[in-house]
């Protein structure tokens, strides 16, 4: 991969700030723009100069620097009289001059007149760059209250503003940036633009952010580059500098440097904690200058660092003795803090991770607790080494159980299986049997696919146990592989009767499966009933089991025809698994994000975030949830109208083989997609055979709702008459608004009424079926046509481009023959020739015809399409125009 160039960052965040200098030019003599550093108070500089320079202005640049000390201890700034004097002489009178001054915060008290005089001068205009929170600027605030200059304050950018430029920067037209590595670049830069700038080429650089198809991830922690490290130490050292001014000892020098060691090792560091370590004056000191920032979270005081990245720089630059020294001390200072009651779980696990690093011992109880705590706080990587510690100080069984669980989630799934084997075997009570018989078994079916060996795994395991309460938790953990298997119906069975004696783990493991059950089968009321014996939690800490309940949430939300309700659970919970640094949370909340949009009928927009599943699933070993996302991934490809991709994909992970996985439904699942894709290239034989197979596969297991999906997937592909009757006994079978929409999307198809499309059309919009509404809207045109109702069809039609718009333009079989309408070989080569922006007189040059005959056919072609304008033409999907057979 090339290395991306180090130029300037878009200028993004700042079109008011921009606007208002160009219009001070013509009432200021000059304006002050003051900013901490990185703030991209040059880089906005920078755009107004040229955009002044192409007005006619006339540009002079002055550059400053730090004062040299010269034995002066740096008391005097850069002496600019003499510059800003030579600046006023060599202009000849009548020309717009633009003086820029960046770093203007270092021009000295004796250069006052000059800038005065030149600010105050006719056809002069000064842009002065200030770096604010270094040092007074006297000179500049002067005459900014006597209103001769305009002053503008940067604010950091927020994180909106940063996720546009980390696109900007990295992605080509088309691609996508992981919203995870877009939340650590601007994390760790928090606005800072050159340190964003430096941190995304340095990533790519490095490998460590890669482009997979059209998606750009990061594999690993962001890199520390050299030109990062320069930057962070060029502003601490400026900071200790300036700081020395006011008659710091070497001595202080040193503690400055300890004291952001600290920080750094515990990148967020209980204020308790550091107050026992540094000088309350210094934490001031610090804070003040702008180099530390002190966070209050729910009662919590800690320091962090204003720009996180200083912490990996400062980290990278510690001695390996230093460090364990340190880390020693911060461990002991921590855990003093905790026995006072200052701490939470975050710095239980912190100091445990201080203690491995400093070389203290860590007994085998606080290596276990820490290690179960630090799921909620850091990936997969760190439970593992605090297991393997807890191991290696005789844990035990916690330990080894906790091991295991690491190695799954990390992708280790065969080391996993062995280790829960052996402990499943070396179990000494029930309680210790039934725990390493149920992660074997969530191994087994979320990574390794086998559902059948789970299931018999715990047949076997449940005829051993001699404790009842025990045998029933890992009876109604047996329910969720029944569920896996395809028997949702047996598992709400088993299931329903045992949720008033469970608690727990164990409940939550129980009503995930009996709400995901009831829901496929439609039984919506049972699966709310079971989701509400576990309450909605907004706590960021309460781990993968609520987090599989919520993702349940948001499949049953969705198949309730609560669409909005269950993407902004999504969304938020994706978004807290980026916080987290949870990858399994992201992978999960990312695939239901989605599968939602596809739903509505987004299928550009839902590839990014299926991308995102499909990777992040891999890299966790999660087999069953790669296949399962990668036949999501397909059907969005495919009505993408991105057929070759969907290929590409079907061939990589094996959809067209029979064998394929079957697990929670995924059989029909897969030939649903082939069926979309068949479709979507015209091949509706193949689609037919494709989309009644994965019908028949679902209601093989009694999914009612997924089979009801099926049914109204292949009314869509055109023959809503033939499923008709069997949509109607479905929907008597399950409950829902969504299914009641269906219904009468397949009626709508079915009918030869424009006037019952349009109605089912409006039905579908209302609960965000975009998509099924604009092909209702097509359906509708074509009957309008066929009735003789031109008008009505052109409205309708007109209707369904902007709903097919509002998808992204999308490609269905609806939508690619325009609702049954035709437009004739010449009508679609005029219409293409319009819409890549031909006036009539060049389409008329081109296809040998008159201006007013090309403007004849643009008007048919306008009344087929329901479309008034040439933009709206230009926005319509290309296969409207192709004249070759498909």
């Amino acid at each position: 991969m090339d290395p991306l160039p180090r130029g300037e960052v878009p200028l993004v965040g700042r079109e008011n700030e921009l606007a208002r200098i160009l219009e001070s030019a013509d009432r200021f003599g000059g304006i002050a723009v003051k900013g901490v550093p990185g703030v991209g108070r040059t880089r906005l500089l920078t755009e107004a100069t040229a955009r002044l320079g192409r007005l006619g202005w006339t540009v002079m640049r002055i550059v400053t620097s730090a004062p040299d000390d010269g034995g002066t201890g740096l008391k005097v700034g850069m002496r600019t009289e003499a510059t800003l004097t030579h600046v006023l002489d060599s202009v000849r009178a009548g020309h717009r001059t633009l003086v820029v001054v960046d770093d203007s915060h270092w021009i000295d008290v004796a250069s006052t007149d000059s800038l005065a005089r030149l600010v105050s001068a006719p056809n002069f205009y000064v842009l002065l760059g200030v770096s604010s929170g270094r040092r007074r600027t006297p000179v500049i605030d002067s005459l900014w209250k006597d209103g001769l200059l305009d002053r503008i304050d940067l604010s950091l950018l927020g994180d909106d503003d940063c996720a546009r430029i980390v696109t900007r920067i990295v992605a080509d037209s088309g691609d996508t940036v992981d919203a995870a590595a877009v939340h650590q670049f601007t994390r760790m830069a928090r606005g800072n633009l050159v340190v964003l700038r430096e941190l995304i080429a340095a990533a790519v650089d490095q490998g460590t952010l890669v482009r997979r198809g059209d998606l750009w991830r990061l594999t690993g922690e962001l890199p520390v580059s050299p030109g990062i490290d320069d930057i962070v130490w060029a502003y601490l050292e400026e900071f200790i500098a300036l700081s020395q001014l006011d008659g710091s000892t070497p001595a202080h020098r040193r503690h400055i440097i300890t004291a952001l060691q600290y920080v750094a090792l515990a990148d967020s560091l209980l204020l308790s904690a550091a107050s026992a370590l540094i000088d309350d004056s210094l934490l001031e000191e610090l804070d003040t200058g702008g180099i530390v920032v002190v966070t209050t979270v729910d009662g919590v005081d800690r320091v962090e660092f204003a720009t996180p990245v200083t912490g990996p720089v400062i980290r990278a630059n510690l001695g390996q003795l230093r460090r364990r020294r340190l880390s020693a001390s911060l461990a002991v200072a921590l855990e003093a803090a905790a026995a006072q009651g200052h701490s939470g779980p975050r710095e239980v696990v912190l100091a445990a991770l201080l203690r491995l690093d400093g070389g203290l011992r860590l007994d085998a109880a606080s290596a276990v607790t820490a290690a179960r705590l630090s799921w909620r706080f850091y990936p997969p990587d760190i439970p593992r080494r605090l297991a393997e510690a807890a191991d290696d100080a005789g844990g035990g069984f916690e330990a080894q159980l906790i091991l295991a669980t690491a190695e799954g989630q990390l992708g280790l799934v065969d080391d996993a299986h062995a280790r829960l084997m052996r402990l499943t075997d070396s179990a000494a009570t029930d309680f210790q049997r039934v725990a390493a018989v149920t992660a074997c078994a969530d191994n087994l079916v979320l990574r390794i696919g086998d559902g059948k060996q789970a299931l018999a795994l715990s047949y076997a395991t449940e005829l051993t146990l001699t404790d009842d309460d025990v045998r029933t938790q890992l009876i109604a953990r047996r329910g969720l592989t029944m569920h896996a298997i395809g028997d949702s119906a047996g598992a709400l069975s088993l299931l329903e009767p045992l949720l008033d004696d469970l608690s727990g783990p164990t409940l939550i493991s129980a009503c995930f499966a009996a709400a995901t059950g009831a829901t496929v089968i439609g039984k919506l009321s049972s699966a709310y009933a079971a989701l509400d014996r576990v309450p909605l939690s907004d706590d960021l800490t309460v781990g993968p089991l609520h987090s599989m309940i919520d993702l349940c949430r948001c499949f049953t939300f969705g198949f309730a025809g609560d669409l909005s309700g269950a993407q902004d659970l999504a969304l938020r919970r994706y978004r807290e698994g980026i916080e987290m640094s949870s990858p399994l949370q992201q992978a999960w909340f990312s695939w239901a994000n989605g599968g939602l949009l596809i739903t509505r009928g987004l299928a550009a927009e839902a590839a990014g975030w299926l991308r995102t599943a499909h990777s992040l699933a891999g890299e966790l070993g999660q087999g069953s949830m790669v296949h399962m996302v990668a036949c999501d991934l397909v059907r969005c490809l495919a009505i993408a109208g991105r057929t070759a991709d969907a290929d590409e994909l079907v061939a990589a992970a094996d959809l067209d083989d029979a064998a394929s996985p079957t697990l929670f439904g995924a059989g029909g699942t897969r030939h649903i997609a082939l069926g979309w894709l068949a479709a979507v290239k015209g091949d509706m034989t193949s689609a037919e055979r494709s989309l009644r197979a994965g019908a028949d596969a679902h209601a093989g297991n009694e999914h009612h709702l997924a089979t009801l999906h099926a049914y109204a997937d292949l009314a869509r592909c055109g023959y809503a008459e033939d499923v008709l009757p069997m949509v109607e006994r479905l929907w008597s079978l399950v409950e829902g608004e969504l299914a009641t929409v269906l219904l009468q999307v397949v009626r709508a198809l079915a009918s030869t009424s424009g006037t019952e499309s349009l109605s089912a059309a409006t039905e579908a919009e209302k609960i965000g079926l975009w998509l099924h509404a604009a092909e209702l809207c097509m359906h509708a045109a074509r009957m309008f046509d066929a009735d003789g109702a031109p008008r009505d069809g052109a409205a309708a039609r007109r209707r369904a481009n902007l709903l097919a718009r509002q998808c992204g333009s999308p490609t269905t079989p609806l939508l690619r023959t325009g609702g049954g309408l035709t437009l004739s070989s010449r009508e679609k080569e005029v219409a293409r020739l319009a819409a890549d922006g031909s006036s009539n007189k060049q389409i008329a040059d081109v296809m040998v015809l008159s201006p007013r005959t090309v403007e004849t056919h643009l008007s048919k072609v306008f009344a087929k399409l329901g479309i008034g304008t040439r933009a709206e033409l230009a926005a319509l999907p290309d296969q409207l125009f192709d004249d070759s057979d498909r």
